[in-house]
């Protein structure tokens, strides 16, 4: 009996395999380190890549941390999407859950990796010119995908820019606040965040919601 020798990865295959590691290595640094410690070399290291190979994939550090955090939005958009396939259809319960389930990830990696690249580019023009049409499309990917959890009735609802910005500008300085403070309350924002959701609910379903439909 013959065995076959194992099947060489192709060029491409090969360099999808040192992209992939030397995002998830900046992934890695920028959680741990913060950005200003985050050096290719670093990265590198982390990856077990030569340099050669870095800079053929990556030209500069800024190209590199935004492709760490155009990855981190894919796993963080597929998570919420996984989860939102179980909400219900029904729109004030959706829209309750749909709240709680966005704010408890805006606690991860993608959050922290993305409030080094903000604070750095403020002093970074390379950085700064790189992050804002990277920030733009994301944002419009996130408000599409927020509007997908919270159903069709709200993204149709005349304030509902409005209630997505809000919520949207208050979880992002909250999750700072924690940042900063792990161990602050966090249960009333929330609650917060659900009140102001409530304007956004027709009248005819919070009766049926309090009520049990009598």
């Amino acid at each position: 009996m013959t065995t076959r020798p194992p099947l060489r990865r192709t060029q491409a295959e090969r360099r999808a395999v040192t992209r992939d590691a030397l995002v998830r290595a900046t992934v890695d640094a920028l959680v741990e380190l913060g950005y200003a410690r985050t050096t290719t070399q670093e990265v590198q290291r982390r990856a077990g890549v030569s340099r050669g190979a870095l800079t053929h994939q990556f030209t500069s550090k800024a190209e590199l941390v935004l492709a760490a955090v155009d990855h981190l939005y894919e796993e963080f958009s597929a998570s919420v999407r996984a989860a939102a396939a179980a909400l219900p259809a029904e729109s004030a319960a959706r829209v309750r859950l749909g709240v709680e389930l966005i704010w408890q990830r805006f606690h991860g990696p993608l959050f922290v990796a993305a409030m080094e690249l903000w604070t750095a580019a403020r002093t970074d023009p390379e950085l700064r010119a790189a992050l804002l049409p990277h920030e733009r499309r994301l944002g419009a990917q996130l408000r599409a995908l927020a509007f997908e959890v919270f159903g069709e009735e709200v993204a149709r609802h005349p304030a509902a820019e409005s209630m997505y910005q809000v919520l949207l500008t208050s979880m992002r300085g909250q999750a700072l606040t924690y940042a900063l403070q792990p161990d602050a309350p966090r249960g009333q924002f929330l609650q917060h965040w659900l009140a102001i959701i409530e304007a956004l609910t027709p009248p005819s379903e919070q009766r049926s919601t309090e009520g049990g439909g009598a």
